[in-house]
């Protein structure tokens, strides 16, 4: 790899890793405008291996998400990143591949309360970003993987 290719690679990975950042400080301010701006037009996140947010999309309690627990289009994803206030926490980002301006990527969660600082969640994320035409990285899919979920009915609520 020449020294040029070699530096394209790092800074997308910065990058990469700067969006994550971005989501993370988005979801937890509950800034609907700069969640939503974090994934790609077409974009869309699946929270369905949550049990909270299987049992609101099955009735129908949440305008933004389907049945499934799948959140698609930017309004909704707009509307989700200004109801939940959380504190995440996101590390080990493997960028498994960069191919063009596609990537995929992992990463490990861990979400706290904000009203006793406890666990209430982590998991992992298996993502695709795109680079899209403002040189951005955005999330295209986005899946949460629960590894652990807080016994209680629903998370704190902005």
């Amino acid at each position: 790899m020449s020294l040029s290719a070699e530096l394209r690679y790092a800074l997308d990975h910065l990058r990469i890793m700067n969006r994550y950042a971005a989501y993370a400080h988005a979801v937890d301010t509950s800034d609907g405008d700069a969640y939503a701006d974090c994934y790609t037009e077409d974009g869309w996140t699946d929270i369905s291996s949550f049990e909270a947010a299987r049992k609101l999309a099955a009735a129908g309690l949440v305008s933004f998400m389907d049945e499934r627990g799948v959140i698609r289009g930017r309004e909704n994803l707009r509307k989700a990143g200004g109801l939940v206030k959380l504190h995440h926490l996101i590390g080990n980002i493997f960028v498994r591949s960069i191919e063009g301006d596609r990537a995929k990527c992992s990463a490990y969660f861990v979400v706290f309360a904000p009203d006793d600082g406890k666990v209430e969640h982590f998991g992992r994320y298996e993502d695709e970003l795109v680079r899209c035409a403002d040189g951005e990285w955005r999330l295209q899919t986005h899946m949460d993987i629960a590894l652990y979920e807080r016994d209680r009915p629903l998370p704190p609520l902005a």
